[in-house]
């Protein structure tokens, strides 16, 4: 493999780890506030709403358990898609 590949994929597979690590930090932190309450809270250059709502949605599990076959193919959307899956060695 040239050095160029190589390169874009060591870089791509580190800032994929930042990513991960800084996902896994703001979890953390959002878990800290939700169990504060619902609420506004400020820091000094940013502020945080915790809100607590319903949400309706559709499970496609059980979308599959209990509509027939030619239901759950009227209503499935195909679509192609590029994807690229990092992985270390």
């Amino acid at each position: 493999m040239e050095t160029t590949t190589l390169n874009i994929i060591d870089s791509l597979g580190v800032i994929d780890k930042q990513i991960k690590e800084l996902e896994e930090s703001a979890r953390r932190l959002k878990k800290e506030l939700i169990a504060k309450g619902v609420g506004k809270y400020e820091g000094d250059s940013f502020v945080a709403e915790v809100q607590h709502y319903t949400k309706s949605i559709i499970s496609p599990k059980l979308v599959r358990e209990l509509a027939d076959e030619d239901f759950v193919n009227l209503v499935t959307q195909v679509q192609e898609v590029d994807a690229v899956v990092v992985r270390s060695l």
